[in-house]
């Protein structure tokens, strides 16, 4: 009874503080944005108040309480910028080494081109700041045209309060000649919390392949709660990986939103290491056109009571439409990880090919791994499968290891890496593939020393 006391105490701290946040956006905007996206605002905030913020009573988020990331008080806007000196230093931790890649920097949520690197030429592509486009109505349409906020209360506040993030277009058939990196910089002297829109478009034709990473220059607390939008039109193949590794003060409810149209191609590589406290990540992929291909790779490795959690939707609405999803999670002393992956066939969906998996490793008997893969099907010339393990270290590979002059640590640390690699090999970029290898190297020395 007692806990249920903090739990509503907490979550009614939060929302009102987030309703609070709404109706200074929205008097601010007044007389500066188009009525309709207005109106998508107060939408939001109704579907948001309705739902309230999610508990374990909600199927959603039944394995993972909020309760203990609500209990701190946050910031809904930022005291103020970092200097110059914070944010190349923030590049500098998340460069790539031997990546070949454009640069888009962003700090508490706002584009600095004064620290990006990017083409010089102007046509067939176009990023800008939402603050800048917020106001068109091109943008008010494409907000929330295939998200549904009112089974998702996080991007529902978003929607409602958002003032800031990036907007990408390529135009048609423009090819991007190397990968753009997106560094999101985070820095205040107060804990924060940020509620960042982006939305990227891209059209029929485009080529493009963007890396997403975040890096925290304050020892203060930051909440996240990010929403991402995208469509992938006719033809085009939008290649997205999102590298997620935090400070224990860190704080992300990430939702990505794709559309898919005919023919088209999306690939999404998540990839998530210690030690932010709790990571969410929604992705939902709409498959809203025939003969579109989709495939999700994660990679997930959490520890120390954090929490790492990964909910996706594959929805197919039309007919020759191929999904492939794997996921693997390594479960560290003392953490936890869910995995909730749902594919839905639609009755028009003939010939469907989808495929999902999720397989986890215990790296120590302390972990908790929560896995619920699903499969709702209404046509009936569909191929689809699905799975799920959870397992410790094969002890036979273990003795083979050890027979052959192995140490103990080299040897589960070799045999975690062969568990990656199912994943990480799908990353055809070198340079990413070998910068994230030697990550999970890293995590798996320091969870050996620990031990």
């Amino acid at each position: 009874m007692s806990q249920q006391v903090v739990e509503n105490s907490n979550s009614l701290s939060l929302k009102d503080s987030l309703i609070k946040e709404f109706e200074l956006t929205y008097s601010k905007n007044q007389g500066n944005e188009p009525e309709a996206l207005l109106q998508k605002r107060e939408a939001a905030l109704g579907a948001f108040q309705c739902a309230g913020i999610p508990t374990i009573k909600n199927e959603e988020w039944r394995f993972t309480n909020l309760v203990p990331f609500l209990k701190d008080s946050y910031q809904m806007q930022p005291s103020g910028m970092p200097g110059s000196d914070v944010i190349e230093k923030a590049i500098v931790r998340a460069t790539v080494k031997g990546l070949d890649a454009y640069r888009l920097v962003l700090v508490n949520g706002q584009i600095d081109f004064s620290f990006s690197q990017l083409p010089d030429y102007q046509e067939g592509w176009l990023i800008r700041p939402v603050s800048e486009v917020k106001g068109t109505e091109a943008f008010a349409a494409a907000l929330n045209s295939t998200l549904p906020i009112e089974k998702y209360p996080f991007a529902a506040i978003n929607t409602a309060c958002f003032s800031d993030g990036f907007y990408m277009e390529l135009n048609n058939d423009f090819q991007l000649d190397k990968p753009l990196q997106i560094i999101h910089v985070y820095s205040d002297q107060e804990n924060l919390f940020l509620q960042p829109r982006n939305i990227i478009k891209v059209r029929r034709g485009a080529l493009a392949e963007v890396l997403e990473s975040s890096v925290l220059m304050s020892d203060k607390l930051l909440f996240v709660n990010g929403v991402t939008e995208i469509q992938v039109q006719e033809n085009a193949h939008f290649k997205h990986a999102h590298f997620q590794v935090g400070e224990a003060q860190e704080r992300w409810i990430m939702h990505t939103q794709v559309e898919q149209l005919r023919d088209s191609r999306y690939d999404n590589y998540t990839l998530t290491l210690p030690h932010a406290d709790l990571v969410r990540n929604n992705l939902n992929v709409i498959l809203d056109g025939p003969s579109t291909e989709t495939h999700l790779y994660g990679l997930y490795m959490v520890e120390n009571k954090h929490v790492v959690d990964n909910h996706s939707l594959v929805d197919h609405r039309h007919p020759n439409c191929m999904s492939n999803q794997l996921y693997k999670g390594v479960i560290l002393d003392g953490g936890k990880g869910v995995f909730n992956g749902k594919i839905y066939v639609h009755r028009p969906a003939q010939k469907t090919n989808a495929f999902q998996q999720n397989n986890n490793l215990l790296f120590t008997p302390n972990g908790t791994i929560n896995s619920k893969p699903q499969l709702e099907i209404y046509a009936d010339d569909v191929k689809c499968s699905h799975g799920s393990t959870v397992g410790q270290f094969d002890e036979e590979a273990l003795f083979y290891l050890r027979s052959r002059g192995i140490g103990a640590d080299t040897a589960h640390s070799l045999m975690i890496t062969a568990f990656a690699f199912d994943v990480t090999s799908k990353i055809e970029n070198e340079a990413l593939r070998n910068h994230i290898e030697q990550l999970i190297e890293k995590t798996i020395a320091q969870a050996q020393a620990v031990i």
